[in-house]
């Protein structure tokens, strides 16, 4: 074969081994990625739309949930809280004006023989916020008149030491018996005897000697003098019955006046 036969068949075999033009490829590949972003603008705007959608859905069921809420907080307040609330300001109102009408209460403390120590019990009385305790016996008198409440303690004295109670003969015992009711209303007969005052008697005795008859028939055996009293025969008994006669006391003012 000549040259120029080889020439010619070799022509047209490299023009068929030249590499195509890149500019299809390039549009498709531009077609393509058009493609895409159009799906994904398409993606975008969908999502946009459900975040739009759902954000609108939470929002409303989230106004509601608040609205809910404020509701139940509101009943729950009016039904459980408010009620609590007003019955504990009632609790203080009554607490405040326990203690104002204790701050405005004299009371005299009297032990019918001098005691050799000031008595724990006066001292009690003292601290618990009275206007004043005024400690007295029958060698040094109160000044002016008696307070509100007239504490007659007969345990920081011997005044009712009877021997009589403690034998072990019944009838010896009643003799006893009856010779302490007769000291008791000694006692208080000289008290009224001394007229600066009608307060309310809290009588102070020994606890474990047994009742005294006297101090339950007070206010028959001196009608005209004793109108309210108390008796108590330990320390704790002995505060709260001087608390409660100031009460008793004011609210006696207040029905007087």
């Amino acid at each position: 074969m000549s040259s120029a036969f080889l020439s010619d068949l070799a022509l047209p075999l490299l023009a068929q081994a030249t590499p195509p033009s890149p500019t299809a490829e390039v549009e498709l590949l531009k077609s393509q990625l058009e493609f895409v972003l159009q799906l994904n603008t398409v993606f975008l705007g969908f999502l946009a739309l459900l975040g739009g959608l759902l954000t609108w859905f939470f929002k409303s069921n989230l106004d509601d949930a608040r609205e809910m809420a404020t509701r139940m907080v509101r009943q729950e307040l009016s039904d459980h809280i408010e009620p609590l609330i007003q019955a504990e300001a009632r609790n203080i109102q009554r607490t405040f004006r326990t203690e104002q009408i204790i701050s405005n209460t004299v009371v005299d403390y009297y032990v019918p023989a001098q005691p050799s120590k000031e008595p724990l019990e006066y001292a009690l009385l003292n601290g618990r916020g009275f206007s004043d305790v005024r400690l007295w016996h029958p060698g040094q008198k109160p000044q002016g008149r008696l307070g509100s409440v007239l504490v007659i303690d007969f345990v920081n004295c011997n005044v009712l030491a009877v021997p009589e109670i403690t034998s072990p003969d019944a009838a010896v015992r009643e003799v006893g018996y009856k010779k302490r009711d007769s000291l008791v209303n000694e006692v208080i007969q000289a008290l009224i005897e001394l007229r600066i005052g009608r307060p309310i008697l809290v009588v102070y005795v020994r606890p474990g000697q047994g009742r005294i008859g006297a101090i339950d028939l007070l206010s028959q055996t001196f009608p005209e003098d004793v109108r309210y009293y108390s008796s108590a025969n330990t320390p704790v008994a002995l505060m709260g019955a001087v608390v409660d006669s100031a009460y008793v006391a004011h609210s006696d003012r207040q029905v007087v006046g």
